[in-house]
């Protein structure tokens, strides 16, 4: 039990739902977050290069 700032105290349940399997479920969100910045640069520097080109060009 722990004690609460006006005095009740709380209770942790003993049996609690499962929250995830750690590092053995797979690839969790941090690999989709990573790729998808990964493309997202990448297509900003594409535009960049495809901007210079034309620039140069006329």
């Amino acid at each position: 039990m722990t004690e609460t700032p006006k005095g009740r105290s709380s209770k942790t349940p003993k049996a609690g739902a499962d929250t995830g399997a750690g590092g053995d479920a797979g690839p969790d969100g941090r690999m989709f977050v990573l790729a998808g910045s990964v493309l997202i640069m990448a297509a900003g520097a594409g535009g960049l290069m495809m901007r210079r080109r034309t620039v140069s060009r006329g």
